[in-house]
């Protein structure tokens, strides 16, 4: 990936760059994802920057592993936007992804961002796919350098046996790389500046102490600006670092300046390091008139932490290196238009901030006819930091529609079209004049009119991808026959329910269905487990008693319940509140139902069921419940929170042996969960819920908590695990 950038810039590699990376993270969960994304991270912005290793390895070590993290956070993130059995929507989500976290997020946090490294300058020199940027911005082309790599990995997991499939992803491919270009280029519809460029040659100042380097490297331009006096072009172009604090200061060197300007007669705007009251610095680009008078002034609003000014200076005076930079340059307080007579508004971004589509963009949107970028990369030597920074300036170019003066003191110079293409261009240090005719133009692209309108779309699309829930298609498997008599066991948890319990034994032994019945009592102070001892000595066995030292849970009797199932071979367990609440002449249809299904739920909320003493409040509460299980969990079940409920003994044993700790709701929300992620069939069947008259409750305000939070926390990770083992498996 990083031979797609300068200097090997070989941007068709970016196409096919990211596909091992991709490919690796196909079922990775979000641990080995964040390590894969680190590693990519770390080789791949080691590899581009490697030229800030000319400032030390401190500096260079710090960028990388802060740009690192976000490869790392894509990583971390990227299972969940994978939709199982949407291969194709999936690798847009990763592009849109990308496009958030490594694009977007990366140019605003921390310190105000860094860009350096992104996906769509990779593809300046596509004529097919650039003309994007005149709609999304850079943002877009990287958009779909990412999803071209995603399709890739699709056709490459088809083309084992799904030749049609490999084919169609391989499709969509391509209409995303030619696509664009039914996009037109934004065309200048304005009128012709000539504007010359000055470039020296500063290593002929190196060495010399500091204020007279400066002087050195204004005398430069002053005699290269002389050259124009015989053929004055509209607008004259001094690059950044042209007029430094030794010249600023001195007023020998500025009265050369104004007289050299004035003598060819022409607008000039050079970019300086002016000094202020009180010793203040500012990085500005100065326009000087006809006579050498300056007349307008932009100071740099988006400065260089660490190159500009030092952040938490104080807490780092402990690093050496940082007394290199002495002092912290103030920012200017707007960004706007400069303007002379003769020559019509233009935006003047300085060096890093051309590296942020919304500094240019607001300069064009406050009435700039064309761009001038003028720049400092010479302490970078013969890297590839000049030709990398000059890829931005391309692409500024045709997000905004307007022409581009790429402007270097030591190189690059170049004048770049609307279309992104470099038309004129003069080498690292080589001194001399680039000048050409530019047009200017009032025309808006629809980035111009909209702009960052494209990865708040892209954040859109991650973040639904991430919310929707992880459906399974269909059942993977189905209930074998069930004995014609299947052996059943009610659960019967109990605490103060004397008044209800007969009625509900009396109920369940009068239903056709040969039920037995296990109570399991907590001490209950009203004297409930007397009453049971009573039916359980006339009943032979069909009805007994477990009696438990104190109130330790609705849950834990439950499991209870199951063991003993379980060790006595039943085929059916019922779960059934000892309260009335749950009717016993409505176990029928959860029996009838378990024939042909291994876990019934009696639910108040399909249609037929009901609750009655309830509050409307109430009612809209439980659903509001419920339908956040089943958009968090993605099971299609209306009352996941019953507790009158059939299970099929295979199921019970499935669904046990990981144990489970919750309590309450989330209780019977897990086990619904767990069945249905383990392909079980699950069915409803109508019931009528009677809020409890006697006895007290077992769930509490604790609880209920505690089950919103679970069903949060098993949300999310059945989205992260979804992408990795095909559909969300239980936690």
């Amino acid at each position: 990936m990083s031979l797609s950038l300068p200097p090997a810039n070989v941007g068709v590699l970016a196409l096919v760059g990211l596909v091992p990376f991709l490919w690796a993270l196909r079922d990775a969960g979000p641990k080995r994802g964040l390590a894969l994304g680190s590693v990519f991270g770390l080789v791949y912005f080691g590899a581009v920057l490697y030229w800030i290793l000319l400032f030390g390895e401190m500096g260079f070590t710090a960028l990388v592993a802060a740009s690192a993290a976000f490869a790392g956070l894509f990583g971390f993130l990227a299972p969940a936007v994978r939709l199982p059995g949407r291969p194709v929507l999936s690798a847009f989500g990763l592009a849109a992804l990308w496009t958030v976290v490594m694009e977007w997020f990366r140019s605003a946090w921390p310190l105000g961002g860094f860009t350096w490294g992104g996906a769509g300058y990779t593809q300046a020199g596509d004529r097919l796919l650039l003309p994007l940027a005149t709609v999304t911005g850079v943002w877009g082309v990287a958009f779909v350098v990412v999803a071209v790599n995603g399709l890739l990995v699709v056709a490459l997991e088809r083309g084992r046996g799904r030749a049609a499939g490999a084919l169609g992803a391989a499709c969509v491919a391509g209409a995303l790389i030619v696509g664009p270009a039914l996009i037109p280029f934004a065309s200048a519809d304005g009128r012709r500046l000539d504007v010359a460029a000055i470039q020296v040659d500063v290593r002929g100042a190196r060495g010399l102490p500091g204020a007279q380097e400066d002087r050195a490297v204004t005398q430069m331009n002053v005699a290269l600006d002389q050259r124009l006096a015989t053929d004055p072009p509209d607008l004259a172009v001094w690059g950044e670092g042209a007029i430094d604090p030794g010249s600023w200061t001195d007023p020998g060197a500025m009265a050369q300046v104004r007289s050299a300007i004035a003598a060819v007669d022409v607008p000039t705007l050079a970019g300086a390091v002016t000094v202020g009251r009180g010793g203040n610095e500012r990085t500005e680009a100065v326009l000087f008139d006809r006579s050498g008078r300056l007349t307008d002034r932009y100071a740099k609003v988006h400065l260089v932490p660490f190159g500009e000014y030092v952040p938490w200076r104080s807490e780092l005076s402990w690093i050496k290196a940082l007394e290199q930079i002495p002092v912290d340059r103030i920012p200017g307080g707007r960004i706007h238009t400069l303007s002379a007579e003769g020559v019509p508004a233009f935006g003047t971004p300085i060096c890093y901030e051309n590296s942020f589509p919304g500094v240019d963009r607001t300069m064009v949107r406050e009435g700039a006819k064309f761009i001038v970028v003028i720049t400092n990369n010479a302490s970078y030597g013969f890297t590839a930091a000049s030709r990398q920074h000059l890829l931005m300036s391309r692409l500024r170019a045709v997000e905004d529609g307007r022409w581009v003066v790429h402007a270097a003191v030591s190189g690059i110079s170049a004048f770049i079209d609307p279309s992104g293409r470099v038309i004129a261009e003069r080498g690292l240090f080589e001194a001399g004049i680039v000048r050409r005719t530019i047009l200017t133009s009032d025309r808006r692209t629809p980035y111009v009119r909209y702009g960052d309108w494209f990865p708040a779309a892209a954040l859109l699309l991650s973040v639904g991808l991430i919310l929707v829930p992880r459906r399974r298609r269909e059942p993977r498997r189905h209930p074998s026959p069930l004995p014609k008599r299947p052996r059943t066991l009610v659960l019967l948890p109990t605490y103060n329910e004397r008044t209800t319990i007969a009625q509900i034994i009396d109920g369940l032994l009068a239903l056709p269905e040969k039920v037995d019945m296990l109570v399991i009592d907590d001490r209950s102070p009203d004297g409930t487990a007397e009453v049971v001892r009573a039916f359980a000595a006339f009943q032979g066995g069909r009805v007994r008693l477990v009696e438990r030292p104190g109130k330790v849970g609705l849950a834990s009797a439950y499991l209870l319940g199951f063991k003993t199932a379980l060790d006595e071979g039943y085929d059916l367990v019922v779960e059934m509140d000892s309260d009335l609440s749950h009717q016993p002449e409505e176990l029928h249809g959860l029996l009838t139902a378990a024939h042909s299904a291994d876990l019934v739920l009696g639910s108040r909320y399909v249609p037929g069921g009901s609750v009655t003493n309830w509050s409307r409040a109430r009612v809209a509460l439980s659903r509001a419940g419920n339908a956040y299980a089943r958009f968090a969990l993605g099971i299609s079940l209306s009352d996941a929170t019953s507790g009158f409920r059939a299970y099929r003994r295979g199921l019970l044993q499935d669904l046990l042996r990981t144990p489970i700790r919750s309590e309450g709701y989330g209780f019977q929300i897990e086990l619904a969960m767990r069945a249905w992620n383990a392909g079980a069939s699950v069915a409803e069947v109508p019931i009528t819920f009677r809020e409890r008259e006697h006895g007290h409750s077992k769930i509490s305000r604790r609880i209920v908590l505690e089950a919103l939070w679970l069903v949060t926390v098993w949300g999310v990770k059945a989205r992260f695990l979804s992408a990795r083992r095909g559909e969300a498996d239980p936690p």
